[in-house]
């Protein structure tokens, strides 16, 4: 029989063999397992059958067997092949109907979540006709763990062919990862996005983040056979995004990224929080900042092309706050994962669906890819770079931030700019990045006479910043309350094994690079910084230290 038909014959069927189930059985729950076994093989039998004469005496006669085989696993335990007809009277007058349609392909979604031996097992039994003890020798197993599975998959495919699913359910509204990220080193392998290059481990990671789930469910959760699920979680948990939480055959997981669900979040209430941070910094810190730069003669030892004083503010402002307030490395590292590709960070992630009202990062006006740290020991550099709206580089952003770029700009620097100290392909690309312009150099420098070790000139350029300021105690105090503000709105958003990377970054909001473009929006609406030309914006907060 042609498939097309057996479709349409078992979706006729099916609510006058739940009828017969029912009147049989005289038990919902029981009603259905038998159901569900009589289905599965009327509709085998429908495809294998060439002609059949008398449908309804068809039906009829393999539900009248597979009841028997049903009632003999109820009273022994055992599942026997040759069972006798039993004459019952057929029933057709019963119009209660399944909670939930059952129809074949439902009934191969589910067999398709059971785990690799339960599918194994259903397949053998139920499409090849094997019998338990034939399995039992093919798989090398007991006959009493064959049946066994074969009763604990019938219940769980029972339990989810009449389970309502939720609207929210990821098989009907799966989530996409919008923006991916990272905190840390990436590797050969790159960092969150290159990982994450579908849309299927991108819902497998967000299925088990707020609890713990083996791949079954994982699997029910986004509406997939669980073998793909395995097949991704093996790569998932070797990288060390997702933790196996146990040892056992069929372990739990566990996502430990940091996903941010914007769905249903009050971002206003976040950028109105920042805007309210930014006013005061520069009421506070950058108004006397600024005026005591503008009055420095030596411009604190920084320098770039025509010594600008507004676009040196860019970076000054950057700079300090960036390092304003410690980032608590040791706690980073207890959540950094290191993976087998040579990379360490904390993977980020934020996600939205079809009816998500979350911003893209291009629409969102207070994006930024971090700070971009370039560390070289010989000789000694050290280059902090950040990138958000008000600077124009690549949209590779960190990718195109090559540590080789900084070593030739070096070699140029120490040649009194002379282009011949490179080769014309590098000059090329120093050109193409604004980093130099007309055999000059753009970014923003600062001569060290003094450090011998990057870590020494960031130490350095910090308490340069902070020997010109003063933090009154009142200013500390807002910081603490604003810290603490940001971590009760923030915190509802991630579960418990999270929310302590969610406590460090609230810790270090007012130093990260998120904080960076509300201060300059700020101070461009104050008239405090001017516009940038198109060039400055290719290397605006930038900056470069060095040993000469």
């Amino acid at each position: 029989m042609e498939k097309q038909s057996a479709d349409r014959l078992i979706i006729e069927y099916k609510e006058r063999i739940f009828g017969y189930a029912l009147n049989k059985m005289r038990n919902i729950s029981q009603a259905e397992e038998l159901a569900s076994d009589i289905i599965c093989e009327v509709y085998n039998s429908f495809l294998q059958a060439d002609e059949i004469i008398n449908t309804d005496g068809y039906v009829y006669r393999i539900s009248c067997n597979v009841y028997s085989k049903y009632i003999h696993r109820l009273t022994t335990g055992r599942n026997f092949e040759d069972i006798s007809e039993i004459s019952v009277p057929y029933n057709d007058n019963v119009q209660e109907k399944l909670e939930s349609e059952i129809t074949l392909q439902s009934l191969k979604n589910e067999i398709g979540y059971l785990s690799q031996r339960q599918r194994t097992i259903i397949y053998l039994h139920y499409y090849e006709k094997k019998s338990v003890a034939e399995i039992s020798k093919k798989l090398g197993i007991s006959k009493g763990t064959v049946k066994w599975h074969l009763s604990d998959a019938r219940n769980n495919l029972m339990e989810e062919m009449v389970m309502e699913r939720n609207s929210d359910n990821l098989s009907v509204n799966p989530i996409r990862f919008e923006t991916m990220g990272h905190n840390g080193y990436t590797g050969d392998k790159g960092d969150t996005s290159d990982m994450f290059d579908t849309k299927l481990k991108q819902n497998i990671a967000y299925a088990c983040y707020f609890e713990e789930c083996t791949a079954e469910e994982i699997a029910r959760k986004i509406n997939v056979p669980v073998s793909y699920v395995a097949d991704e979680l093996k790569k998932l948990v070797e990288y060390g995004y997702i933790d196996a939480m146990d040892n056992s055959k069929n372990p739990k997981y566990r996502t430990n990224m940091y996903i941010t669900d914007e769905r249903g979040y009050d971002k206003d209430r976040e950028v109105e929080l920042y805007r309210e941070a930014a006013k005061k910094y520069c009421d506070e810190i950058f108004a006397d900042l600024f005026k005591k730069f503008d009055e420095a003669e030596d411009n604190w030892d920084f320098f770039c092309d025509g010594n600008d004083k507004n676009f040196m503010k860019y970076n000054i402002t950057m700079m300090f706050i960036e390092k304003s307030r410690e980032y608590d490395w040791e706690i980073h590292q207890k959540y950094a994962v290191k993976r087998p590709d040579g990379g360490c960070f904390i993977a980020h992630a934020y996600i939205e669906d079809d009816c998500s009202a979350v911003k893209k990062p291009d629409e969102y006006p207070y994006w930024s890819c971090g700070y971009m740290t370039t560390i070289l020991g010989e000789p000694p550099i050290y280059k902090v770079s950040l990138d958000c709206r008000f600077s124009d580089r690549s949209e590779l952003r960190w990718r195109d931030d090559l540590r080789t770029d900084w070593e030739w700009l070096y070699k140029f620097i120490e040649s009194d700019c002379d282009r011949n100290a490179i080769e014309p392909e590098q000059y090329k690309r120093l050109c193409d990045k604004g980093y130099i312009f007309e055999d000059r150099v753009h970014v923003m420098g600062y001569l060290s006479e003094n450090a011998f070790s990057p870590e020494l000139m960031h130490r350095e350029l910090k308490e340069l910043i902070n020997s010109r300021i003063t933090i009154s105690e009142e200013m500390h105090e807002y910081e603490e309350s604003f810290i603490k503000r940001i971590y009760d709105h923030d915190k509802g958003m991630y579960p418990d094994h999270i929310k302590p990377i969610c406590k460090l970054y609230s810790e270090g909001c007012l130093s990260s690079g998120s904080f960076v473009p509300y201060v300059i929006e700020e101070m461009l609406e104050r008239g405090m910084l001017k516009p940038l030309s198109d060039l400055q914006k290719k290397n605006v907060l930038t900056y470069i230290a060095y040993k000469k």
